[in-house]
């Protein structure tokens, strides 16, 4: 499948094959997402961490703890597409195992 249209079926949510067994499939982590809201909230409030307005698209891979899921590749692939349409994409990373906690340039 071509890189765009892959892109396109994730953004627009079209239903595929097998959709019956995906939803009850992931029925049972519907509980465990409201607890990550949950604590994530309860975390944010403690840390007075505020959210804000960068004024442009972004596109966030992260809070993934687990290596080999294919996020480097896809946000190559998803910047090299955005590019070749004509935009600039920029790839913003703290590295493997990154544990920078100030600001940087």
């Amino acid at each position: 499948m071509k890189f765009d249209k892959y892109i396109l079926i994730f953004l627009t949510n079209k239903k595929k094959r097998g959709e019956l067994f995906k939803f009850f499939a992931k029925l049972p982590l519907f509980p465990l997402s409201f607890l990550v809201i949950l604590f994530s909230q309860i975390k944010r409030g403690i840390s007075g961490a505020k959210a804000k307005n960068s004024g442009i698209f972004t596109v966030s891979f992260g809070n993934i703890n687990m290596g080999g899921s294919g996020k480097t590749p896809f946000s190559y692939n998803l910047a090299e597409y955005l590019y070749e349409k004509g935009l600039k994409p920029c790839i913003i990373t703290r590295g493997y195992k990154g544990r920078l906690k100030k600001k940087s340039i």
